[in-house]
């Protein structure tokens, strides 16, 4: 009797542990919802960070006068922060929307700016051929039509400028939403009309920095920035997919409560930015090697891949160390008017073994 009341009392407890499970399992329910092809959410709106980005081509257009010029350095630094009306014709309207470059940037860009602005400056005035040692302004001897403001080491901070923009204002502001994203601070219950909840805002602004259409990849007119870039190496790195779809993933988890999605698309995207950088420094590796003796193009190509290995400074959740970073910068020469095929090499062995592009490091 005894052992027949202790099989009955065991036989409870598993029912009422599996009764248990199964309410727990009612209470949490995996979450349905479609995932749509393309970006047009309810509410969606980043038109701040499309601004931005426009800003920033009107900022490398008035750049474009140090090859022909003197450069206006002020109005530069007043572009970039967005002071004492700085932007003109169509893009007038700029100067009184409230945004501004310099307080989205990474702290460290913000110094750097400035100074890569002063450096171009310098060249544009010095009305003299650039040469080794020597600011100036330098045509490509396969195109004399193409022509190139460097500083006396040979770089192109014009390019340098670009490219530090890209990691330390876009990539900075994506890595920064998607950390903000996994927190779950963010209210993703009050909904503003045009903007969506505080967390559908936040993933939609990181998605309008990437910089491409809503029918990406689809659709890659008018992409721009790392939109351009990331179709650039697609043929080695799938950027374009992998990105789309983890935006799209992660917008519709965060509409449809599914904290679980979304941390994994944030996961995704971060590291796929960080990845990026490094494909679009073998990007670079390939065109420097396509020029390596035309002096001019080919320092500039090498400052567009200087500027790429220095912008991984900029990314707050880089896997990549400062010590790594630094002994990349390192491989470059001294004057890139020194620079060698070896040295080339050596840039892209470093970078593709960092990154795991050892594989497609040459179609990049």
């Amino acid at each position: 009797m005894k052992k027949t009341s202790t099989v009955l009392t065991i036989l409870s407890a598993v029912l009422i542990l599996a009764s248990s499970c199964k309410d727990n399992k009612n209470d949490n329910p995996t979450p349905t919802y479609d995932i749509p092809t393309t970006y047009n959410f309810t509410n969606a709106d980043f038109s701040d960070a499309t601004t931005r980005l426009s800003m920033v081509t009107e900022m490398s257009n008035l750049m474009k006068v140090a090859t022909t010029g003197t450069l206006d350095g002020q109005t530069l630094k007043n572009m970039f922060a967005n002071t004492n009306s700085p932007f003109t014709g169509a893009a007038a309207a700029y100067n009184t929307s409230g945004l501004q470059i310099k307080n989205q940037c990474a702290t460290l860009l913000q110094t750097d700016v400035s100074n890569y602005i002063d450096t171009l400056v310098k060249a544009s005035k010095s009305g003299v051929p650039a040469s080794r040692g020597v600011a100036g302004v330098g045509a490509s001897s396969a195109n004399p039509a193409s022509k190139y403001a460097l500083n006396g080491r040979g770089a192109n901070y014009a390019q340098i400028f670009n490219k530090s923009v890209m990691g330390g204002l876009i990539t900075y502001q994506i890595v920064n939403s998607m950390s903000a994203a996994m927190g779950s601070s963010l209210d993703n219950t009050t909904v503003v009309a045009g903007k969506g909840t505080a967390a559908e805002h936040n993933w939609d602004i990181a998605f309008g920095y990437w910089g491409v259409p809503i029918d990406f990849p689809t659709n890659k007119t008018g992409a721009k920035l790392w939109g351009s870039y990331s179709t650039q190496v697609d043929s080695g790195f799938h950027a374009n997919k992998i990105l789309m779809d983890a935006f799209l993933k992660g917008r519709a988890a965060i509409s449809n409560k599914d904290n679980k999605t979304r941390d994994e698309q944030a996961t995704i995207i971060l590291q796929t930015m960080e990845r990026l950088t490094g494909a679009a420094v073998l990007q670079e590796v390939k065109e420097i090697k396509e020029s390596l003796n035309d002096n001019m193009a080919r320092n500039s190509r090498l400052s567009e891949c200087y500027g790429f290995v220095y912008s991984l400074k900029y990314n707050p959740k880089r896997k990549i160390t400062d010590a790594q970073i630094d002994a990349i910068l390192a491989l470059f020469p001294a004057s890139f008017y020194d620079l060698t095929l070896e040295q080339v090499n050596a840039i892209r062995d470093a970078v593709a073994k960092q990154y795991d592009f050892e594989s497609v490091k040459d179609i990049l």
